[in-house]
């Protein structure tokens, strides 16, 4: 008898979660490397060629006013033996103010540049969370997560859908019109 209820009593507890798992959902888990959705979809590639384009035009514009300064600068330090104090002061008044503007427009344009890379991110991203959701209802996911903000340490690759998302985003971007550049 009492071997009977040590059997039964093992049965429950190997049967019970079993059964459980028949009663519920399946559940789909996936993740998505937004950092390589960013970098390797075409959207992604677009948005670093122009911002890439943009650096290297204001670098050139940077460099021709930083040679200006430089010509302004050894022509002082060439003159400064034959010119009056006074002359000297306001050639140095005039260099002083020539390098804050310099330096104004190079700090303007790293903020530009930062701000238009910060939209161009939050537009892709806000394209792909729409995109997301409808795969993820789609494929029925219960649940989608992103690899490095959701704190995955570890994930079988096999779960890994930034592939998929990267090629059902370039797709999707071909078919959406293009919004009228500014």
């Amino acid at each position: 008898m009492k071997r009977c209820m040590v059997l039964a009593a093992l049965l429950m507890m190997i049967l019970t979660p079993l059964l459980a798992r028949a009663q519920s959902p399946s559940v789909k888990i996936a993740y998505i490397d937004l950092q390589k959705v960013m970098i390797e979809s075409e959207k992604g590639k677009e948005a670093r060629k122009s911002l890439s384009d943009e650096l290297e035009r204001r670098k050139k514009e940077l460099s021709d006013k930083q040679g200006d300064l430089q010509k302004m600068k050894d022509t002082l330090e060439k003159q400064v033996a034959m010119i009056t104090p006074e002359a000297r002061a306001e050639k140095e008044k005039q260099y002083q103010t020539r390098l804050k503007d310099y330096q104004r427009i190079t700090n303007d344009y790293q903020t530009e540049l930062q701000q238009r890379d910060q939209e161009y991110t939050q537009k892709i991203l806000k394209d792909l969370e729409e995109l997301i959701k409808t795969l993820g209802e789609n494929e029925k996911y219960t649940l989608i997560l992103e690899k490095t903000q959701g704190g995955i340490l570890f994930a079988s690759p096999s779960i890994d859908i930034t592939d998929k998302v990267i090629a059902a985003y370039n797709e999707w971007s071909k078919r959406k019109p293009a919004a009228p550049k500014k």
